[in-house]
């Protein structure tokens, strides 16, 4: 027989109800998730392509992108540490910078995707 294929880990204080075997209802909260090392390895990666063509193409406001990216990027290497609603707002001050330039927006589109892994809100 195998053993189960869903597996959980959890780390921290965990003062909070637990089920096994079972289900819950209600609400569940005071957790915080995180997609895992490879969703933050995917936006690092992401982030220093944003952060290469920022440069190129010499942006009005590029110290102000490139200040937002460098918060973004400190909180990416540490999930846990900052609220997520700091680094989701530097995100959404680059994106706001950003509108309206075609040459970026596929990869704010994948950026988009990674902040919401590994910042759910």
């Amino acid at each position: 027989m195998t053993g189960p294929t869903n597996h959980i880990s959890i780390t921290g204080i965990n003062s909070g109800p637990m089920v096994f075997g079972g289900t819950s209802h209600g609400d569940i909260s005071g957790g915080t998730v995180n997609a895992g090392p490879a969703a933050d390895a995917q936006l690092l990666d992401l982030l220093e392509q944003l952060r290469a063509q920022v440069r190129e193409h010499g942006l009005p406001k590029q110290e102000i992108i490139e200040d937002a990216l460098d918060e973004l990027t400190d909180a990416a290497r540490a999930p846990g540490t900052a609220a997520p609603a700091v680094p989701v707002s530097r995100w959404e001050k680059v994106k706001t910078l950003l509108t309206g330039l075609s040459d970026f927006s596929g990869l704010v589109l994948k950026i988009s995707e990674q902040v919401g892994k590994v910042w759910p809100g």
